[in-house]
Formats: C-alpha cells, sequence, structure tokens
C-alpha cells in the first residue's frame, strides 16, 4: 500500500510481550503460527524512549531474518504489566516493573516508530487472549487464567469479552485477599494471594521451612531451586508448594464463585511446578465452592510455555485491528 500500512486481510501482526526483565518480540500470522521471534533486556532503569527505538530496530530486524515485507505487517499489539490504561495505550503507573515509565504513551511512541496502528492491555488480560485462542481455554467463553511468577495477575473472559472494568484495571486477582490479618501488601490491603503464592513467597516460605528443620540453604534459593528440590525428592519442597497449592485453591474458590467460569488457567513461571499443587487446588475448590458451580468446571495449566504472552500480543492486534 502506497502509505506503508498493510490491509488485515495479511494477517501479520508484530508482538510485544513486555516484562520487567525481557521484552519477547515476535512476528504472528492470523492463525497463530510464529514467523519470527527475538529478545533484548529490557532494562528498567533506562528511558522508555530508548526501550521504544531499540523494540522498533528489532523487531524490522526479525522481520528481515524472515524474510517478511514490513508493508504486510499490518498492526502491534502489545503486553506489558500494569496499571495501564488501555484505551488511551498508556502506561499509567508500573511500578515496581518499571519505575521511570510512568505516564509513557506507549502505542503513540511504537506507532510513530513503525507506522502501524499499536494496541496496548495487560500482560495477563494478553494471556487470557492467548488461552482463549490457542491453550487450554481454547474455545471456552468464560475463562479466567491466573499468572504466576515474581507477581500475581489475572485476566478475565466473561461471555467471550476481556472484562477492563472502569478504569482498564479489572482483574487484579493476585490482590484477592486471603487473610484479612495477613500482612501488608504493597497495594494498600493485606493477606493478598501474590504474598502467598508468587515466586518469591515461595522461597520465603521455603526458607521458613529449612529453619525451622535445623537445615541450612545449599547457596542462594530461587523458585526454580524449590522446583528442583521437590524433584529431586526434597520432602520441604514439596511441602512448600503444597501450601501454595492451598493458597491458590482459596482464591481460585472466590473467583469461580465471582465469574463462574468454565476454565481456570494456571500460567507463568510457577506453572512449571504445577505437578505439585494443581491438585490441590482442584480439591480446595472443590470444598469451598457450592457444588453446581463445579459442574462442568476445569482447571488446568496453560500449553503455550514462553510464547503465552507473545501469542496474547498478537491476538490482542488482531481483534483490536480487524485482522482474524
Amino acid at each position: 500500500m502506497s502509505d506503508g500500512r498493510a490491509d488485515p486481510g495479511s494477517g501479520l501482526v508484530w508482538a510485544i510481550d513486555l516484562g520487567g526483565t525481557n521484552t519477547k518480540l515476535g512476528i504472528v500470522a492470523a492463525g497463530g503460527e510464529v514467523i519470527g521471534e527475538g529478545s533484548f533486556p529490557t532494562r528498567r532503569e533506562r528511558s522508555a524512549e530508548s526501550w521504544a527505538e531499540e523494540t522498533a530496530a528489532a523487531l524490522r530486524e526479525i522481520g528481515r531474518r524472515g524474510g517478511v515485507d514490513e508493508r504486510s505487517v499490518f498492526a502491534v499489539g502489545i503486553g506489558a504489566p500494569g496499571p495501564l490504561s488501555a484505551k488511551d495505550g498508556v502506561l499509567t503507573n508500573p511500578v515496581p516493573n518499571l519505575p521511570k515509565w510512568r505516564g509513557f504513551p506507549i502505542c503513540a511512541a511504537l506507532s510513530e516508530l513503525l507506522g502501524k496502528p499499536a494496541f496496548l492491555d495487560n500482560d495477563a488480560n494478553v494471556a487470557a487472549l492467548s488461552e482463549q485462542w490457542l491453550g487450554a481455554g481454547k474455545g471456552s467463553d468464560n475463562v479466567v487464567v491466573l499468572t504466576l511468577g515474581t507477581g500475581v495477575g489475572g485476566g478475565v473472559i466473561a461471555e467471550g469479552r476481556l472484562l477492563h472494568g472502569f478504569s482498564d484495571n479489572a482483574g487484579e486477582l493476585g490482590h484477592i485477599s486471603i487473610d484479612h490479618d495477613g500482612p501488608e501488601c504493597a497495594c494498600g490491603s493485606r493477606g493478598c494471594l501474590e504474598l502467598y503464592a508468587s515466586a518469591g513467597a515461595t522461597v520465603e516460605r521455603y526458607r521458613r521451612k529449612l529453619i525451622e528443620a535445623g537445615r541450612e540453604a545449599d547457596g542462594e534459593i530461587t523458585a526454580e531451586g524449590v522446583f528442583e528440590a521437590a524433584e529431586a525428592g526434597d520432602v520441604l519442597a514439596k511441602a512448600t508448594l503444597s501450601d501454595v497449592g492451598y493458597c491458590l485453591g482459596v482464591a481460585v474458590a472466590s473467583i469461580v464463585h465471582s465469574f463462574n467460569p468454565e476454565m481456570v488457567v494456571v500460567a507463568g513461571g510457577m506453572a512449571k511446578a504445577s505437578r505439585y499443587f494443581l491438585r490441590v487446588i482442584r480439591s480446595v475448590v472443590k470444598e469451598r465452592t457450592y457444588s453446581d458451580m463445579q459442574v462442568g468446571l476445569r482447571i488446568e495449566v496453560s500449553p503455550l510455555g514462553d510464547r503465552m504472552g507473545l501469542l496474547g500480543a498478537a491476538r490482542l492486534a488482531l481483534m483490536a485491528a480487524g485482522g482474524e
């Protein structure tokens, strides 16, 4: 096309999965095929403008390597940590992930650099889009996704539509309180799920169990290290992950009562250890929810792995620009 913009019928979009540590990029076709991909460190201390310039250059390079004509790409989809405004395309207050990026008009910046319309949504929301599109919730109109990693996020699709809420911040499921008298959370509440089921919370729980058992940690403890210890037969690591499952189960029970989903999907880095806590989640939900709301309910783990965010960002662009 003469203005450099492709028709949505071309079915190719640029996808961006922005994280506080790494930025993942890709070119994705309308059917979900990843044509090319790459990544680079986000470097949270840098300016948002510098990041946008590197992102645009990296996307163009991915296209060149894959033999993709830039004119055949018709839109850009971005999944990013919140709080944010999806309708305005602005990262309103992405603290603590990106503390220097407050108020950054990410869609306008990338659209200007790439010459394509850009669309933004919360990273957990795009995860929900990807799960409904190609993942465990494929074909389901009522899906809730819990992303477990550095924090705990959530995305809710109800009756086929992604919930945004009054100020574009619906689905902050990591801040469901599971203990009204629990520790203070940065959000202002107490006893939030994120304080019990995130990667950091898992590490702290395991460390406490080691101390109580009179054991010393072998080097620095990481969430992945807890998973590996469980795989090696460590009883305390297994108990730690079971405890995490119980906390998740309490929260999922509230989610079931709130949204009556057909599918709850557990995703993110912590999902790699799901064999130690998925059964616990299901058991707690069975104990704590109306039996009628359990009929047809499935609680599963995402099959999409590290591409979940990238595919969700692509889905966002395809839907927003009408290229399905």
